[in-house]
């Protein structure tokens, strides 16, 4: 239900009249399979007053803003707006943040189900929180071998406080210190940074859990776990908190530096390296069958792939930290 009369927000201040409760920022690029799941799951939320659905198209190819207008002509709620090409993640939550009304401002990821008690449960936490998150299951860096393998995904808690795919905050919060518009990746670790060092609390919903419908492909995981990895190398070096993957990463550049007068030897031991890695990984992250043994080599051996594709970013990151000011470096992509 939209209300439309004043009343007051999750803390008790007044609302002005006509104004939303909540805004839900929805950023898009590429989602036209998955978006109207997605709102559909945010118009089914349990004990919304006002709210507004601003869904931000950032440049895609497909046809996604197809989708959500056709949505809006039936809820007046939505709203699209659109970039007129990709600009990343960072810069499409500032964009959502830019055109949002509400008190409160909900991220959501298009490729995210959100269940029916969501909002109510991050409400009741934000009645003394200024930023709070649910756990998006399986994680993004195993989606595609969860989707592959059909292995049964466990729920672990995100190393990020409150993550982007799902995370409520005070507006006010929010439009004071926004989202970095120049991250294509990792905006939600620099938010979360920001907010802390500005005298805001953060925290996760423990047992909270939202459905992550992700789709790439395996070229595409490969491209984004490069440049997650050239992003996680920043984050490190930028927030100076060890993270396991900069633990496991460590490891694996220490591989080749203490095999390096047999170049036969440093090559098996970084491809064992790697295997071994992505056992841990999966077995972190999944509810392993051992029913299953043909699948699960096949997912520690693809996992293996991807997690040496995030090490390559990871070793790329380095090199874009200590090159000399001015010296091109490339381009990792964006994803």
């Amino acid at each position: 239900m939209t209300a439309s009369g004043a009343g007051t927000d999750a803390r008790g201040a007044p609302r002005p009249a006509g104004s939303p409760e909540v805004s839900f920022v929805v950023i898009a690029y590429n989602e036209a399979r998955h978006v109207r799941a997605t709102v559909d799951s945010i118009l089914a939320q349990e004990d919304l007053e006002a709210f507004e659905v601003v869904v931000v198209d950032d440049g895609s190819t497909d046809a996604t803003a197809d989708v959500v207008e056709a949505i809006a002509r039936d809820r007046p709620e939505v709203r699209l707006v659109r970039h007129d090409a990709n600009r990343g993640r960072g810069a499409a939550r500032a964009s959502g943040v830019a055109a949002a009304d509400g008190r409160w401002i909900a991220m959501v990821d298009a490729d995210i189900l959100l269940p029916a008690r969501w909002w109510r449960t991050c409400r009741e936490k934000l009645a003394d929180h200024d930023a709070v998150g649910g756990t998006a299951v399986p994680d993004g860096d195993v989606a595609y071998v969860h989707r592959r393998y059909r292995l049964e995904p466990k729920v672990r808690g995100a190393t990020t406080i409150v993550t982007g795919n799902n995370g409520a905050y005070l507006g006010e919060a929010i439009r004071t210190v926004t989202f970095d518009a120049a991250l294509s990746e990792g905006e939600d670790v620099a938010i979360n940074h920001a907010l802390r060092s500005a005298g805001y609390r953060l925290t996760g919903i423990e047992g909270l859990v939202v459905e992550h419908q992700e789709s790439k492909g395996f070229a595409a995981s490969l491209r984004w776990l490069f440049v997650s990895g050239v992003g996680a190398t920043r984050q490190l070096w930028r927030y100076r908190q060890v993270r396991p993957p900069d633990v496991a990463f460590a490891g694996f550049a220490l591989v080749p530096v203490v095999t390096r007068r047999r170049p036969g030897l440093a090559i098996a031991s970084v491809l064992a390296y790697a295997l071994l890695a992505a056992a841990a990984h999966l077995a972190g992250r999944f509810r392993l069958d051992p029913r299953r043994p043909a699948a699960l080599l096949a997912a520690v051996a693809t996992d293996s792939l991807l997690l040496l594709a995030y090490f390559a970013g990871r070793a790329f990151g380095v090199v874009v930290l200590v090159r000399p000011r001015g010296a091109p470096a490339g381009r990792a992509g964006e994803p």
